[in-house]
């Protein structure tokens, strides 16, 4: 495994750039900018997943194993962190209609493209593995709160973020401070249902992340003014953030809001360091691209693969997913680009006739 991290390290450096002295990167929070992070770690969950499908106990696997083990639920944190930071963004730029239209423009159509999927893992998990599941699990799958096989609870929490996001600001839309704190609220609300419910800890210890990215677009004026006065300020912001991911690394697991904060101090780490270093790169930003297909397809190929035995062969069997995996994306992507544009297309208005 360690061969697949070192590609993944050789295609970050070779598209990698240092500020020069005195001198930041201002767009560091740009839809490219942050796309490009969030496609690194699109490759880091899609090898994630692909190794608790096959054996592995080389040795130079167990490099990998030891970080991924450190990362956990880290290569989510970005995803969240900067979907709420793109969400307060454009409530910035377009005020209450923007989030008028969520319902349809972004969780609907979210959820018809994550049910189109839904079906194509009922097919595979019914149809070629004969698996048996009660229309209430089937049901259930379609918000993500099940699973037919495929990455489920990250979808679950996103349909009810956005939906929280709709509420907090059109019942708080005479201040967007106070629309954020009633994100925040309902958030750790939302976190403490599914920890009293019993839910896995991935369900909910990264979730605050979400209206923590709210809180940065919110600051990100006097953030930038502060550290990107000179050098010596910017090393001293970026080593308090570290050390502070630091400290609440240690002994993550005792709690979920310890654990939150370990995830939160992670995302302003990756974030502060973008306004030196800068990552331009053609294949991350395919990934940033197709970020929603290549997470959600990865495992049909994978459970294919392994029904018919290729896992035997572990990195015959990895590669093998991967390729099939952006063949599908692609294919899946330009499918919903047309459909998309067939419900979404503006509706002419009648003409009145006097």
């Amino acid at each position: 495994m360690i061969f697949f991290i070192v590609i993944v390290i050789a295609i970050i450096v070779s598209g990698m750039t240092a500020a020069k002295k005195g001198e930041f990167f201002e767009d560091y929070c740009s839809p490219r900018s942050t796309g490009t992070i969030n496609g690194i770690f699109s490759i880091l969950i899609f090898l994630s997943h692909a190794v608790t499908y096959v054996s592995l106990d080389g040795t130079w696997d167990d490099p990998y194993f030891s970080m991924r083990k450190f990362l956990g639920q880290l290569i989510v944190v970005t995803y969240l962190f900067y979907s709420g930071f793109g969400i307060m963004e454009s409530y910035k730029k377009k005020g209450t209609p923007y989030i008028k239209a969520m319902p349809l423009q972004r969780l609907f159509r979210t959820w018809y493209h994550f049910a189109i999927v839904v079906v194509m893992y009922a097919i595979v998990s019914i149809g070629i593995r004969g698996l048996e599941y009660t229309p209430l699990q089937i049901a259930l799958s379609f918000t993500g709160f099940e699973t037919l096989g495929n990455s489920n609870w990250y979808m679950f929490v996103t349909f009810v973020l956005y939906i929280i996001v709709v509420v907090s600001f059109l019942l708080l839309r005479k201040s967007k401070l106070l629309a954020v704190a009633g994100v925040c609220v309902l958030t750790a609300l939302f976190a403490y249902w599914e920890i009293k419910i019993g839910l896995a800890s991935q369900w909910y210890n990264t979730v605050l992340c979400f209206p923590a990215g709210m809180l940065f677009s919110l600051a990100k004026p006097y953030i930038d003014k502060v550290l990107m006065k000179n050098d010596l300020v910017w090393y001293c912001g970026f080593t308090v953030v570290f050390v502070l991911f630091g400290l609440f690394s240690q002994n993550r697991g005792e709690s979920a809001i310890h654990h939150s904060l370990f995830a939160i101090f992670f995302a302003l780490v990756v974030t502060v360091m973008m306004m030196k270093v800068q990552i331009r790169s053609s294949i991350l930003d395919w990934f940033s691209q197709h970020i929603f297909s290549f997470f959600i397809l990865q495992r049909i190929p994978m459970l294919v693969l392994r029904h018919y035995g290729y896992a035997k062969e572990p990195y015959f069997y990895i590669i093998m997913s991967f390729f099939i995996t952006v063949v599908m994306s692609m294919l899946f992507d330009a499918a919903m680009d047309k459909l998309d544009s067939f419900i979404f297309k503006p509706r002419k208005k009648k003409e009145i006739k006097e």
